[in-house]
């Protein structure tokens, strides 16, 4: 394993074109803020400290997130009344109790759907947090199948 994050880290990951290098291909920074753009879900990252350090910025995001929240305890960005059982899941996140928590919950008339992922090095070694969060109301109800060839456009 060992090897294997050698490897990892001797990567050229800028190539001389500005591309991203990733195992599994490589694209433009541009081309990367476009993907997470236009994501129909919200993403909050924190770092292995807890604080906030990214929040993708579209037009769907569920939670409101301001550029004065990055660097601040990630725990800080939930309602007060949310905070213990965040801070609760965070720990178990870190020392590895927990991978992934999942829940659901109604607001606003949505159905909110919300992920919480460690994020880990190859050696397990504890990165972060990956909050992913989206409004399922439109996709709970879907029955029998929909495909390219039977179906029009997908807009809203």
């Amino acid at each position: 394993m060992a090897d294997q994050i050698e490897l990892e880290n001797n990567k050229t990951l800028i190539d001389e074109q500005g591309l991203i290098n990733l195992p599994t291909g490589k694209m433009s920074l541009h081309m990367l803020r476009q993907v997470l753009r236009v994501l129909p879900f919200e993403m909050d990252l924190a770092d292995a400290d807890d604080n906030l350090i990214y929040f993708s910025d579209n037009d769907q995001r569920v939670n409101t997130r301001a550029p004065k929240q990055l660097g601040q305890p990630f725990v800080a960005t939930f309602a007060k009344e949310e905070q213990e059982a965040v801070a609760m899941m965070l720990a178990d996140l870190h020392k590895g109790a927990a991978d992934h928590f999942e829940q659901w919950f109604p607001k606003n008339e949505q159905t909110i759907y919300v992920n919480f992922y460690a994020i880990r090095d190859i050696d397990g070694t504890f990165l972060g947090t990956l909050q992913f969060t989206g409004d399922i109301t439109r996709i709970q109800g879907f029955r029998g199948i929909r495909t390219a060839f039977n179906a029009g456009k997908s807009d809203k």
